[in-house]
This record gives structure tokens, C-alpha cells and sequence, in this order.
């Protein structure tokens, strides 16, 4: 757990800091905890010299407010332990004030508390910060400070430091955060992501203060500084010096006269913050830059909005791909889509770890890691993520001189001349990326001096029994696909790739061409189906992880290869993006997120050593068990499901039964799903003439059909009444669901027999009623809905067509009487239904007719 996490207990109560007392969970108190542990880690006061909620005295006197409640000063930092267990106020040092709902009504009740006290200052902490000092002379005031001191450190120490004497921080997310927040509190004028430039500024502006060889800092600000705007301007200009030098050691990605954009007042209290702090550590401190990276990729990606189909990575997943690929500090690795660095920072700490627990000796080990810092090499089209990553990779240990802005998809030649002269085309021998999506209908690539560079640029069609690729795509190309196929031409012979694609990459016809390069071109490794929250709350596309490797020159391939498959089930966090913890046997939420990916991660190491036990959700195929479409999903392959075809196939040629699918089960049968409905200028509040219900796929699997919506058929276009005719169903009809929760079946009674039911049902019309009545009671069960699950695809909803419910397999009983006893049931159930449905509609009736009787006798009576 992180160390200013809020600890609670089962009962999600908080469990006191200071004490362990069970605490009511209230706002305030979030605060205060929050607080005591920043004053405990970040300034070493020790618990003894702390305690919460400590009365006020004036003298020998409880001080009150208006209400005559007694004062509670929320934190009081004394002196000694003794004073603290004694509550002395002659020796409070600072008094802390939490809940105060402003700064001004915070600084008015510390005011009160510290002249009453010995206490030499104070602060007002409410997520944002402010601190106060007490000063005697010229006269008896509080002023505002830069800070409050460290334990045993004196209020005038507070300023510019020798570089030796800055500590890393404990609370890096809350040092972001409070710095983030000083930025809005002086009314900057921007949105959340130009303010998060600033900061980006201001780290680069400080991490180049501390690689300077001086022996003090010059990115300060002292409390005469601070006090004044003549001061604050020197504090200024400091860091604009310091900014600029950034500038000129990076002219790829910051323009020439870039500058930090806020205001002084701005400036001073984020140097504020931050001028105690080392940012920067020794390369071996393996734990240190991954919290402090750690913490800056989790601030980024708070802030920043997300843009042309980029999302930031999941760490997890992140972390996964990379022990994939095992990189080694020799390998040249690139991200041709990097967008803020997730990959490399990931590389970086595997890498790090991997060189740092070795027997190497420590020179070796630094030479390891200077070399392989040098190897990372990053593409980003956007200036202002390549910032953030440049950034991300130099409070994650460096390995920031690789990353260029550029256009991945454009020439090769056309990049940066240090990552073309060593990640050039053919040079990279891991390539880790997450590519912009397309969005639907939207976002593809159509610029022909682009596609004339791709093979998935073209249009392929069957010719001579092989699909070829023939002409220009005329709505263009997901840009995914275009990656997929870059990475393919630059990776290095031999050289793997790990890359996340839409789930709809693994079986539909639009990522055909990608998947036919990939088997001319490469040896898949593996496939990993991602969790439908993997993504959440940033994007609702299902994806998943692809792993492959190119092949070399002159190189046979193997005709079979066995091949990873797995289904992630788990990824540590809901929908909304709140984590979710393993749990104790206590009940209460252990500390280690609850995902599947290291399960994952351990039994592909066991594929690789042929020691895989398959599972249900994790397994192996070979190439051999793929057929022309070249379908890779997972999910097609699950062991268990497989094993229901497998049974069901096994019935052919048996005595006892005759295998057929459900759409060739007899003559005449149809399936389908009708034209799509536009129905939202018909729809109307209340019933009247021309007016139809309309039964969406909710109102027919309901008793009462309480979602129907009534549709004005006078207002219906011509196209409208025939799409309408089209999707009208009838007694006998079985519907089943195709979009979201696929594979719910309903059968058509007279309830809605003539009726308008929705597009996102698949009708089944079978004219024989014994096949209909065996095929309705089938598809409800196990053996049918296995095959569904199979066949469904999509990647943000997952769907089924009418052609993966016509290729149903149907086992049907050849002996008459097995046969009957199904359908007579079926019809049993069915006819039960239909009366219960009459007498649904009988009772409401009787309520009605009830009232109105009663109605009119009152008014004769009357």
C-alpha cells in the first residue's frame, strides 16, 4: 500500500495515523490523515511530537467559538514528546489548520490559534497549501512563508539549499498534485492540459538545475524573494535561464523561443514546493525511479486530454508486454506511436531490475545501464507528448536522447537523424507501441502517399482460390493497421514486436490484409485477449495484445508452430478505474491489485520451455488448427467450447443422430436480421391512431415489456414503413439477441405476433413446426450458446451475424419418440407461456374495468 494511502478498516472506517483508533470517515478527517503523514514522511516529525484534534487554551482557559463549542486545533507539531503527551501548549512549534472550507477563513482561525500559543507558525492545508510564519517584529504578525521547517531545522533555513542536503520525496503524487494546484490557485488562465505543460517546464527547469555540477541550487526562492514581485521576477528569471538551456539541448522538440507561460506569482510558488526535493537519483536506485516515474506518468495522465485515438497505456499491461520481449540492455528498442514514453519508462525498469539483481560487478553494471539508456528510441507525432515523455524517462533514470517528434506512418528518412542512424529501418530489434485507433467511422487514414507505402493500403479480394491485393481502398485505412504493418517493414530481422490492436484485428475481414502479412511475413508468438476495463474509463474498445517475430532472410519457416492464446479475466481495476485488491482471509483488501497478467506472464515462460498445463483460459494452438481466414481470436479456441463442437461432431455418422446446421435443419429456412431502423422521428409519448409499439430487445425478453417505445407511423417515410415491414415478427418466429449481451433467445407468441421488434434481434423462421419447436429448446442451451460465444467479435460491443447462427451445429435424435418428448415439452412450455400472457393482460384489464365502475357509481351517487 502506498504511504499516503488512507488506511480503512473492513468497516470503511479510517484508521488513525498517530494511534490506530477507528475514525469516522468524514472529509475532514481525509485530510488531516493525509497531512499527519506528509509531516511524518516528508518532514521527519516524529508520531510522539504529533497529535490531532488538541484543545486551545488562552492561558489557563479553553478557548471557544461564538457557538461556545470548544477550539480544536486539527494538528499540533510540539517540541518534545513529553509536551505532546502532556499537551503543553508552551511548546507548540506549528499548528496545522485542515478543514477550514477557504484560505482566508483558515488563516483567521490560526491567527487565533497561534497567539494564543506558543507556536512560532502554521499552515492551511485543504488539498492545496499555505504556510504562515509568526514574527514579533516590527510588530506581532503572521506573514505568508515559503514553507514550514523540517524536524531540528530552523525557519530561516528555509531557501536556497546545497544540492547534498535535498531529500527525495515520500508523497511524489501529492507533491505533483500540490504543485498542480499552486498553479490554479493564482488564477492561471488555461486548461488542464496547458497548465500540465507548465509543470512539465518546471521539472525539466529543476532536473536541470540539479545535473549542473554547482554546489548550490539556483532553482530557489527565499522568503525575502517570495515576499515581493522584485523577488519573485529574480525567481523568474532563474528558471526561465534554466528552461532555456533545456531548449537548446533538445531544438527537436521545443521551439526556440518556448518559455514557461505562467506568471511569476506562479512560478515562485511551484519553485516553492519543489525546492527541497531531489528529483533526479543514482541509476542503481531500481525502487526510486519507479515510484518517482511512477507518480509523474499517473499525474500526466490525469490531466491530459485524450486526442486523436491515444490513450495512455495501462501500466499492467505495460509491464506484461515487456517481460513478453524480455528485452536485454543490448537490444535497440523503439516505440514508433510512443505517446508520453510508457513503453520505454516500462523497458527501463525491466531492464534495470534485470541488470541490478545480476552477479555483475558494480562497474559493469553501470556500463550495462549507459548503454542501455542509450538504445531506447522513441516516434511521436505530437511535440507536446514527445515533452511529457522526454521528461517521464528522465525522472524514470534517463533515456530521453532517443525520443524525436515525427511522423511514424510518413518516410523513414524523414526522421530525426540520431534515431535513423541508429533505429533506422531494419536496426530496432524490439518494437513495444499501442498505436492510435481509428474511432467508428472516423480517424481513417486516406492520404494516398501514405498507402502507397502499405500493402494494407490496398483492397484485397479472392483470386485463384488466394486472396491478393488489387486496387486502392476507397474509405481509407485504420491507422492501427498501417502500424501494424510499419512495424512489421522496420523491426530488425528476427527482431520481436509486442503491439495492442482493436480485439476486432484478430477475425474480421477489415484487418484481413494485416493478418496475411503477418503469416507471409513473421512467427506469431502469441495472442492475449485484453479485460473489456483494461482501458477504462479512458476508452470502451476491446483489445488485445498481438506478439510476433519477423522473419529472416532466406529463412523457411516451420510449416506447424505452436502458438500462446490466452483471456485475460482480471486487471485490477472496475470500469470507472478504481482499483480493486486481492482480499485478505480477513475480508479486508490486501495491498496487491487483483489481475491475472503475471499468471499470464508465468505460463507463457512455461509455453516456452513446452511446459504448459492449458487451462480454460490460457493454452496453445498451432498454425495447422487456423483456416483461410485466418482467424487468431482466442476466444475461438477455448479449449472448453471447442470441446462442445468436438462433442457435437462426434455425433456424425452416429445411429442415434443426425448432425445439421441450424440452417439447413429443413427447407425453408430463413435467417436474418433486418435493415436498420431509424425510428427516432417516430417516436411519441402517448397512444392515438397510427400509433405501434415498438419492442426493443429488452421488451421482448420482458414479462411485462416495460421498455416499449410507441412509434407515429404517420409521420414513417416510405423507406421507414418498408424497413418497418421487414423487422414486423410473427407467431413461431425465435429471436435472438446480436449486439452487447449476445445469444439470449425468445420465442414469438401471440403477445407479439405482428408486432415491431428491433433490428438487434436475428429472426429464425423454420416453416416445420417439430424442427422450429427441437431448434428453439437447442439454442437455449449449453451446446448452442458455446458456439455463439465462438463466433462473436466486435470491438467495443461484441456482435453476432446471421451466417454464425445458420452454422449452428444441431445434433437431432433420429428415434421419433426422443425426438417428440423434446418438442412436446417445448409446446407444453410455450402454450403455458401464452396463457400466462392472457391472463397478465386479463388482471390489468380487470383493474381498469374495476375502476371505472366504481368511478361511475360515485359519480351517480353524486
Amino acid at each position: 500500500m502506498d504511504l499516503f494511502e488512507i488506511p480503512l478498516n473492513p468497516e470503511g472506517k479510517i484508521i488513525d495515523f498517530l494511534t490506530g483508533d477507528v475514525l469516522e470517515a468524514k472529509p475532514e478527517e481525509f485530510v488531516r490523515q493525509q497531512y499527519l503523514r506528509v509531516l511524518h514522511f516528508e518532514y521527519q516529525y516524529p508520531k510522539t511530537h504529533l497529535a490531532r484534534e488538541v484543545p486551545v487554551y488562552y492561558g489557563s482557559k479553553e478557548l471557544k467559538d461564538l457557538e461556545g463549542r470548544p477550539v480544536r486545533a486539527d494538528i499540533v507539531i510540539y517540541s518534545t514528546a513529553s509536551a505532546c503527551t502532556a499537551r503543553d501548549q508552551g511548546r507548540i512549534e506549528i499548528i496545522v489548520e485542515c478543514k477550514a472550507p477557504n484560505e482566508t477563513s483558515g488563516y483567521n482561525q490560526l491567527v487565533s490559534y497561534i497567539f494564543n500559543t506558543s507556536a512560532n507558525g502554521g499552515v492551511w492545508f485543504n488539498g492545496d497549501v499555505k504556510y504562515y510564519r509568526r514574527l514579533s517584529t516590527p510588530r506581532n504578525e503572521l506573514i505568508p512563508w515559503i514553507g514550514i521547517p523540517r524536524k531540528g531545522e530552523a525557519w530561516d533555513a528555509l531557501g536556497r539549499r546545497r544540492k547534498e542536503d535535498l531529500k527525495r520525496p515520500k508523497d511524489i503524487k501529492g507533491l505533483l498534485r500540490r504543485c498542480h494546484n499552486k498553479l490554479h490557485g493564482r488564477g492561471v488562465d488555461g486548461e488542464e492540459e496547458d497548465l500540465t505543460m507548465d509543470m512539465v517546464r518546471l521539472i525539466l527547469a529543476k532536473a536541470k538545475d540539479e545535473e549542473s555540477s554547482d554546489e548550490f541550487t539556483t532553482f530557489y526562492c527565499t522568503p525575502e524573494e517570495y515576499a515581493t514581485p522584485e523577488g519573485q521576477a529574480q525567481v523568474e528569471q532563474r528558471v526561465q535561464i534554466l528552461f532555456a538551456k533545456v531548449v537548446t539541448d533538445n531544438p527537436d522538440v521545443f521551439g526556440e523561443y518556448e518559455r514557461v507561460t505562467v506568471g511569476r506569482r506562479a512560478i515562485a510558488d511551484v519553485v516553492v514546493e519543489l525546492q527541497n526535493y531531489r528529483l533526479l537519483s543514482n541509476l542503481l536506485e531500481s525502487d526510486d525511479w519507479d515510484i518517482m516515474g511512477y507518480a509523474y506518468e499517473q499525474y500526466t495522465a490525469t490531466y491530459l486530454k485524450r486526442q486523436r485515438g491515444q490513450f495512455f497505456t495501462n501500466r499492467l499491461v505495460i509491464d506484461f508486454m515487456v517481460g513478453i520481449l524480455a528485452p536485454t540492455y543490448e537490444d535497440n528498442i523503439l516505440d514508433p506511436a510512443g505517446g508520453s514514453g510508457g513503453f520505454l519508462t516500462g523497458v527501463m525498469r525491466y531492464v534495470r531490475r534485470k541488470i541490478l539483481s545480476s552477479n555483475a560487478t558494480d562497474i559493469a553494471k553501470q556500463r550495462q545501464l549507459d548503454r542501455h539508456r542509450t538504445r531506447l528510441f522513441m516516434v511521436e507525432i505530437s511535440k507536446r507528448l514527445v515533452k511529457i515523455a522526454k521528461t517521464a524517462m528522465i525522472l524514470n533514470g534517463d533515456g530521453h536522447t532517443g525520443m524525436t517528434q515525427g511522423d511514424s506512418l510518413g518516410s523513414i528518412d524523414n526522421l530525426n537523424e540520431h534515431v535513423r542512424a541508429l533505429a533506422g529501418q531494419g536496426k530496432p530489434t524490439i518494437i513495444l507501441t499501442n498505436p492510435p485507433f481509428a474511432g467508428v467511422g472516423e480517424g481513417r487514414i486516406s492520404d494516398k502517399k501514405i498507402l502507397d507505402n502499405f500493402n494494407c493500403g490496398l483492397k484485397w479480394t479472392m483470386r485463384d482460390g488466394k486472396y491478393q491485393a488489387t486496387s486502392e481502398l476507397d474509405d481509407g485505412v485504420p491507422p492501427e493497421m498501417l502500424f501494424f504493418e510499419r512495424c512489421l517493414q522496420w523491426v530488425a530481422p528476427g527482431g520481436k514486436v509486442g503491439i495492442v490492436m482493436p480485439k476486432s484485428f484478430l477475425d474480421t475481414q477489415t484487418y484481413f490484409p494485416a493478418r496475411q502479412i503477418l503469416f507471409r511475413d513473421a512467427r506469431l508468438l502469441g495472442v492475449v485477449n485484453c479485460h473489456k476495463n483494461t482501458f477504462q474509463p479512458h476508452t470502451g474498445v476491446r483489445t488485445c495484445l498481438v506478439f510476433f517475430q519477423k522473419n529472416r532472410p532466406k529463412e523457411n519457416p516451420p510449416d506447424d508452430y505452436p502458438i500462446f492464446m490466452a483471456i485475460s479475466k482480471k486487471v485490477g481495476h472496475d470500469s470507472e478505474g478504481i482499483p480493486i485488491f486481492k482480499k485478505e482471509d480477513s475480508g479486508s483488501d490486501s495491498e496487491i491489485l487483483d489481475h491475472d497478467l503475471d499468471e499470464i506472464l508465468d505460463d507463457y515462460y512455461r509455453f516456452l520451455q513446452n511446459n504448459l498445463q492449458p487451462s480454460e483460459y490460457r493454452f496453445s494452438i498451432n498454425v495447422s488448427d487456423i483456416n483461410g481466414d485466418l482467424r487468431i481470436n482466442p476466444q475461438a479456441y477455448l479449449p472448453d467450447l471447442n470441446a462442445t463442437i468436438r462433442a457435437l461432431e462426434s455425433l456424425d455418422g452416429s445411429d442415434n443422430w443426425a448432425i445439421a446446421t441450424l440452417g439447413q435443419i429443413c427447407a425453408g429456412v430463413k435467417i436474418f436480421k433486418g435493415p436498420r431502423l431509424r425510428t427516432e422521428s417516430l417516436i411519441v409519448e402517448t397512444p392515438g391512431d397510427q400509433i405501434e409499439p415498438y419492442f426493443t430487445p429488452s421488451a421482448v425478453l420482458q414479462e411485462k415489456g416495460d421498455s416499449v417505445k410507441l412509434l407515429d407511423l404517420s409521420k414513417a417515410s416510405k423507406s421507414q414503413l418498408s424497413a418497418l415491414r421487414a423487422v414486423r415478427v410473427y407467431r413461431g418466429d425465435i429471436l435472438i439477441t446480436r449486439s452487447g449481451s449476445i445469444g439470449r433467445v425468445a420465442y414469438i407468441t401471440n403477445r407479439l405476433n405482428g408486432l415491431i421488434v428491433s433490428d438487434d434481434l436475428i429472426r429464425v423462421r423454420i416453416p416445420d413446426e417439430t424442427f422450429r419447436l427441437y431448434a428453439y429448446a437447442f439454442l437455449q442451451s449449453k451446446l448452442a450458446l458455446d458456439q455463439m460465444i465462438l463466433n462473436e467479435y466486435g470491438s467495443v460491443q461484441q456482435h453476432l451475424e446471421p451466417h454464425h447462427i445458420a452454422n449452428i451445429i444441431i445434433a437431432i435424435p433420429t428415434d421419433e419418440a426422443a425426438l417428440n418428448s423434446v418438442v412436446e415439452k417445448t409446446r407444453r412450455t410455450i402454450m403455458l407461456r401464452e396463457e400466462l400472457e392472457a391472463s397478465q393482460i386479463e388482471m390489468q384489464s380487470s383493474v381498469i374495468d374495476l375502476f371505472a365502475q366504481l368511478s361511475d357509481n360515485q359519480q351517480g351517487d353524486s
